[in-house]
C-alpha cells in the first residue's frame, strides 16, 4: 500500500513541475525538450460499483501540464497525471509544456454490472444507467397544440379521430391506443401502448389547464415553446411509473398557483401530488432548449423515482419548499441547472430500500458528471438524506447508499438560513441545518469545480469525505468547512477550506483517519484534525494564529513553495503541497509580494514562483510528514 501511495505522490509532483515522475529515477529530459510519455494509461474493466485510476508518466523540460479527455472531449478539472473515474469510455491525456505536447494512447474503461453484463446496472458513483440513454429519435410523433388542443401526427402509423371538442382518440396501426380528454383536471393523456412501440408527444403553444399523463410504457414529451399555467395543482402531472424523456427546444415554462385541490387516480386512489412538475416514474431531460418551473406552495420538480439532466437548461424556483426532490437519485451529465429555494432545500434525494418484487434497487445518491449547477437555498443546498430510521425493514442489506459524488462540471452552492437547534417547546420540529452538501454516506470530489458558501457545515458526510481532483472551495459562516463523521482523505486537486470562527474547524475528521497522499490544500479556522504520520504520503505544515493577508512558505533562494492570502485572521492553518519536500528549509513569511503564479484560486496560489519582501517568522527544516511552524 505504501508503495502505491508513494507512486501516486511522485506522479502528482510532476503535475506541479517537479522532477521524478517518470518511474521515480529523477532524470530530467534535455533542456528545451517537448514531453515524452514513458508510461501509458492502461485499459481496465471494473464493476458497476467500482472505480479506477488511470495514470500517465512523462518527462520533459520545465513544468508539465495535463488534460484528460473522454471520447475526445476535455474533462473539467482533470489536469493531473492521474485521473480517477467510474464511468465507461475511451480516455486519453494530453501532456504539454512550453516546448510542445503529446497525446497518450487511448485507454478503455469498461463497466460491468454484477451479472457481468456491460452497462445495464446502476453505477452509484456516476449514475451510469443504460435505459436512460435510450434513442427516442424514432418514436412515433403526436403533436398537441396546447392553446387550441388540436392533435395531429405526421406518422402514417398514427391516425387521429376527434370525437368531440373535448375528446380525441389515436389509433396505432389501426388499433385504438391513446385517448386525449379535457376533464376537471385539465387535459389528460392515457397511453395504453406497450412493448417496443413508443410515442413522442410534441407539445407547443400556451395552455391554461394542467396536463396529466398516464402511460403503460416509456414515452417522450417534446416541449417546443410550450407554456403551461395551472390554476389548480401541478402544471405537468406524470402519473406513470414509466420513464418520461423530456426533450427541450426553445423556451418553455411551467407555473402553478396557490390552489391545489385533492385529486384521485382512475382506480379511485388519491394522487400523491408534490410539485409543479411531478412524476411517479423517472424523468430524463435533454435537448438544446430551456424549461423554467415556478412553484408557489410546493416543490418545483419531484420524482418518486430518479431525475437525470443530460443536456438543456432547467431553472427551478420554489417559493415555499424545495427546488428538486427525487426518491432514488439525481444525476447530472451536462446542461445547466439553476435552483432558488428561499424557504426550503435545493436538491434532496431521500432514498428507498431495495424491493425485489418491484425490481427497485437500493438507491439514494447524487452524481454530478458535467454541466453547470447553481443552488441558492435557505435550508440544505444538496442532500442525500437517507437515514436508517426511515427504513421499513430491520434488514440493513436492503438500505441505499446515500452518497454524493462530483466527477466534473461546475457546482456552486449557497445557503442562507441561520442554523438553529429544535426550539419548539411543544415538541415539534423547529430545527434548521442549512449545510452546503450533506450526505449520510460518502462525499467524494473526483474533478470539476466546487464552490460552497454555507451558514452551516459546507461539506458534511456520515462516513467519509474524499477529494481526489478538481478545485474545491468550501467556507462556512457559522460552522465547519469540512466535517466528516468518519474519514477525511485528500489525494489530489486544489482545496481551500475556511471554518467560521475560533470554535469551528476547517478540516475535521471526527471519528476517522485524516489521510493526505497528494493535492494542494489549505484549511483555516479554529482548528483542524491532524493527519497521522503513517497516514500521510506528502508533507504537511501547521501554523497557529495566522494573520489576514499573504502567508508564504519560502526557501532561502526566494522561491515560494506554498502561498495563500487569508481573508481573515485564523487561530489555525493547515497546508500541504508536493512542493514542500523532505529536507527542505523554509521560512513562514507574512506579507510581501508574490511573483507570477499560474492561478489565484480563492487566495491559494497555484504553481507559485518567487516571493519577495514581507516579515519572516519561524524557519524550519522538513524532517517529518507533519511540521509545526
Amino acid at each position: 500500500m505504501m508503495r502505491t501511495l508513494q507512486r501516486g505522490f511522485v506522479c502528482f509532483a510532476l503535475a506541479l513541475g517537479l522532477a521524478g515522475c517518470g518511474g521515480g529515477d529523477g532524470d530530467a529530459a534535455s533542456a528545451g525538450s517537448a514531453p515524452v510519455i514513458t508510461a501509458q494509461p492502461q485499459s481496465v474493466t471494473i464493476s458497476s460499483s467500482g472505480v479506477t485510476t488511470l495514470r500517465v508518466a512523462a518527462t520533459g523540460s520545465g513544468a508539465l501540464s495535463y488534460q484528460w479527455r473522454r471520447g475526445g472531449a476535455a474533462i473539467g478539472g482533470a489536469t493531473f497525471s492521474s485521473y480517477t473515474t467510474s464511468a465507461a469510455g475511451s480516455y486519453a491525456v494530453v501532456v504539454s509544456n512550453a516546448y510542445g505536447s503529446v497525446t497518450s494512447n487511448t485507454a478503455t474503461v469498461t463497466v460491468h454490472d454484477d451479472a457481468g453484463t456491460p452497462g445495464n446496472a446502476w453505477n452509484i458513483h456516476t449514475g451510469s444507467h443504460a435505459p436512460d440513454l435510450a434513442d427516442t429519435s424514432g418514436w412515433l410523433p403526436l403533436s398537441i397544440a396546447l392553446d387550441t388542443l388540436e392533435v395531429s401526427s405526421a406518422s402514417p402509423r398514427l391516425s387521429v379521430n376527434r370525437a368531440s371538442s373535448s375528446m380525441a382518440t389515436v389509433s396505432v396501426d389501426g388499433m385504438a391506443a391513446i385517448t386525449l380528454a379535457r376533464d376537471s383536471y385539465g387535459l389528460t393523456i392515457r397511453n395504453q401502448l406497450s412493448g417496443d412501440t413508443h410515442v413522442a408527444f410534441n407539445l407547443s403553444g400556451a395552455g391554461v389547464t394542467p396536463l396529466t399523463v398516464y402511460s403503460a410504457n416509456d414515452y417522450k414529451l417534446a416541449l417546443s415553446g410550450a407554456a403551461i399555467a395551472s390554476g389548480d395543482g401541478p402544471a405537468l402531472n406524470l402519473q406513470s411509473k414509466q420513464t418520461a424523456f423530456i426533450e427541450l427546444t426553445g423556451i418553455n415554462t411551467l407555473t402553478d398557483s396557490a390552489t391545489w385541490s385533492a385529486r384521485t387516480r382512475d382506480d379511485g386512489s388519491a394522487m400523491d401530488l408534490k410539485a409543479t412538475l411531478f412524476a411517479e416514474g423517472p424523468v430524463v431531460f435533454s435537448g438544446s432548449g430551456s424549461l423554467a418551473i415556478s412553484a408557489a406552495p410546493r416543490h418545483a420538480l419531484a420524482s418518486d423515482a430518479h431525475v437525470r439532466l443530460r443536456s438543456g437548461t432547467l431553472t427551478l424556483a420554489a417559493a415555499a419548499k424545495d427546488g428538486l426532490r427525487a426518491a432514488q437519485a439525481f444525476v447530472m451529465d451536462g446542461g445547466q441547472l439553476g435552483i432558488t429555494a428561499p424557504a426550503g432545500k435545493g436538491i434532496r434525494v431521500k432514498g428507498k430500500e431495495s424491493n425485489a418484487v418491484g425490481n427497485t434497487p437500493a438507491l439514494g445518491f447524487v452524481a454530478i458528471n458535467d454541466g453547470a449547477l447553481s443552488v441558492t437555498s435557505r435550508d440544505k443546498g444538496m442532500t442525500a438524506s437517507w437515514k436508517s430510521s426511515d427504513g421499513k425493514t430491520a434488514d440493513t442489506a436492503d438500505d441505499p447508499d446515500p452518497r454524493v459524488t462530483i466527477n466534473g462540471g461546475a457546482v456552486t452552492i449557497t445557503t442562507t438560513g441561520a442554523p438553529r437547534e429544535n426550539a419548539n417547546a411543544a415538541g415539534g420540529k423547529d430545527a434548521l441545518s442549512p449545510k452546503g452538501i450533506e450526505t449520510r454516506s460518502a462525499l467524494t470530489v473526483n474533478g470539476g469545480s466546487v464552490t460552497v458558501n454555507a451558514t452551516d457545515d459546507a461539506f458534511k458526510a456520515g462516513s467519509a469525505v474524499t477529494v481526489s481532483g478538481g478545485r474545491v472551495y468550501v467556507a462556512s459562516s457559522k460552522a465547519s468547512a469540512v466535517d466528516s463523521s468518519g474519514a477525511l482523505t485528500i489525494s489530489g486537486g486544489y482545496m481551500v477550506a475556511i471554518g467560521a470562527s475560533a470554535t469551528e474547524s476547517a478540516l475535521n475528521a471526527s471519528r476517522g483517519a485524516f489521510t493526505v497522499t497528494g493535492g494542494v490544500f489549505v484549511g483555516i479556522g479554529g482548528g483542524n484534525s491532524t493527519p497521522a504520520a503513517d497516514a500521510a504520503a506528502q508533507n504537511i505544515i501547521s501554523a497557529r494564529n495566522v494573520s489576514a493577508g499573504l502567508w508564504t512558505l519560502r526557501d532561502a533562494s526566494g522561491n515560494a513553495v506554498f502561498s495563500y492570502r487569508a481573508p481573515k485572521p485564523a487561530p489555525a492553518l493547515l497546508a500541504s503541497s508536493p512542493l514542500i519536500v523532505t529536507g527542505g528549509s523554509y521560512s513562514a513569511v507574512t506579507g510581501g509580494a508574490l511573483g507570477s503564479a499560474g492561478e489565484d484560486f480563492h487566495g491559494l496560489a497555484i504553481n507559485p514562483t518567487t516571493h519577495t519582501g514581507g516579515t519572516a517568522g519561524r524557519s524550519v527544516t522538513i524532517s517529518g510528514r507533519l511540521t509545526a511552524m
